[in-house]
């Protein structure tokens, strides 16, 4: 099936616009699928204005899009008129310097920071490492110092910290935020896990 033309007319107008384009399922302020979430995120890191496209709300370009480039899955991110693709490239040229050297960006500081790791919590990962050969354990520290602790294969392009035996695995503006952490395990009335202290917090 062939893009009717003035569904092209419509996007090539937008990319003639916007040097910067993002096209995804929901907005820049409410992402309404976790791929869309990971794609603007990335971008919200690096610029404080890009143009987005919410597809849910127009489905000539929704369809549109994926034939227009030949990429059948949104987010699509288009940077000068050229698709660059779809979540998990946008992620890994993030974490390679490739997206911010796109964008005419300086590269990112690949300095790995300096991160503590409690005995608790070395025995914990050791123990749910076991559990998962091959993985390694990824840390993402977003802007309001929410933090998401995942063991998954590593990625091409991570900042790797090294602590108490283990490697963790971050991105480049999780790598400044985690600069001084301290990561323990931690028992409450709510459960046990990762626990995260920034330098000077209580505790830390």
């Amino acid at each position: 099936m062939s893009i009717a033309p003035e569904t092209q007319a419509r996007i090539e107008a937008l990319l003639r616009q916007h040097r910067v384009v993002l096209f995804m399922k929901g907005t820049r302020q409410q992402p309404m699928c976790g791929f869309s979430a990971a794609a603007s995120n990335v971008l919200n890191e690096l610029l404080p204005d890009y143009h987005t496209v919410n597809v849910l709300e127009d489905m000539e370009l929704r369809e549109g899009i994926k034939q227009y480039g030949s990429w059948p899955t949104i987010p699509q991110l288009y940077i000068g008129g050229e698709l660059v693709g779809g979540a998990d490239i946008i992620r890994q040229m993030y974490a390679s310097g490739e997206l911010q050297q796109a964008l005419g960006l300086p590269p990112p500081d690949r300095t790995p920071p300096e991160i503590t790791i409690t005995d608790k919590a070395a025995a914990a990962i050791r123990s749910g490492m076991q559990e998962s050969p091959g993985m390694t354990l990824h840390l993402e520290i977003g802007p309001d110092r929410s933090a998401g602790f995942q063991l998954a294969p590593p990625t091409p392009g991570d900042i790797v910290a090294r602590a108490n035996g283990f490697e963790i695995h971050l991105d480049p503006a999780s790598a400044q935020r985690a600069r001084g952490i301290r990561i323990d395990w931690v028992e409450t009335v709510q459960g046990a896990g990762l626990s995260l202290s920034y330098p000077g917090s209580v505790g830390a």
